[in-house]
């Protein structure tokens, strides 16, 4: 994907993605911390509907009649629920493979109720086995985060990993999201295991978490990036770990979101250092 027009959100996109249907431009519209962002397929489309974006605002763009005015009320459909799914997997496939995974996992395991079911997903016992022995070990160091037990811990999860996903994976790619995913999963479930001492935990919040931190300083060393939150947001997050910790630290994984925040914002240094070099 190639980012064609960033605007700011209040300005009202209609009439001119509107004109882009009616021409048969394949595009998508994300919203990222109060900007609107136009993508296209391909770095010669981004630059004809940033070309076609500057002519309509200094109205030298002709929008054929009937392309103004109130939008149409869409209707619900299951070819416009697969147009959305196929829209969400070409922005974020990662993230959508994530929540996929997610959801067959707690429909396997009934919400966690049946942990048998999925217990070659639980972190392996590292005081019998080394951690590289196996690539199965290894690889179990990183499958707790698929975990969850209830649906509301499955639900917040996996809504915070699409809101942080479809802001990171468009302007990273889908392997270095994919890379941040593992990083963060291996630390924060490693910090787990070594805070409690056994591997009866699960969840993607150290994931959420390392995505946040990740953020957090990326916008810190790419202050003219769209990839950015609200500091309020952040702040909220951070206290929010700190009181888990303190009210919730034995029903709660604190320590699994405080190594994926560690490693997000690790990699966040690392990567936005070695942008800004370039």
């Amino acid at each position: 994907m190639h980012r064609a027009v960033a605007v700011d959100a209040a300005l009202d996109l209609r009439p001119f993605v509107r004109y882009l249907q009616s021409r048969a431009m394949p595009h998508h519209i994300t919203e990222e911390s109060g900007n609107l962002v136009v993508w296209a397929r391909s770095e010669t489309e981004a630059q004809l509907i940033a070309g076609l974006f500057a002519k309509w605002q200094s109205d030298q763009l002709d929008i054929p009649v009937g392309t103004e005015g109130t939008a149409a009320v869409p209707m619900f459909s299951g070819k416009t629920l697969l147009q959305n799914l196929l829209s969400a997997a070409w922005l974020a496939p990662v993230s959508v493979l994530l929540i996929v995974v997610c959801l067959l996992v707690a429909l396997i395991s009934d919400l966690g109720a049946d942990p048998m079911a999925v217990r070659g997903l639980f972190f392996p016992d590292l005081r019998q086995l080394g951690l590289f022995d196996s690539p199965r070990v290894f690889l179990q160091t990183l499958t707790p985060a698929l975990l969850h037990f209830g649906a509301v811990h499955l639900v917040f999860n996996l809504l915070w990993l699409w809101y942080f996903g479809r802001m990171i994976e468009p302007v990273l790619g889908w392997w270095r999201m994919l890379a941040l995913v593992l990083l963060t999963a291996f630390g924060g479930n490693m910090a787990q295991y070594l805070w409690a001492g056994n591997g009866m935990f699960g969840g993607m919040s150290g994931v959420v978490y390392g995505l946040l931190g990740f953020i957090w300083m990326w916008q810190t060393l790419q202050p003219q990036s769209v990839l950015r939150l609200p500091t309020a947001m952040i702040t909220v997050f951070l206290v929010a770990l700190v009181l888990m910790g303190v009210l919730a630290s034995g029903m709660i994984a604190t320590a699994a979101h405080l190594g994926g925040l560690v490693s997000g914002m690790l990699a966040g240094l690392a990567l936005g250092a070695w942008r800004r070099h370039r």
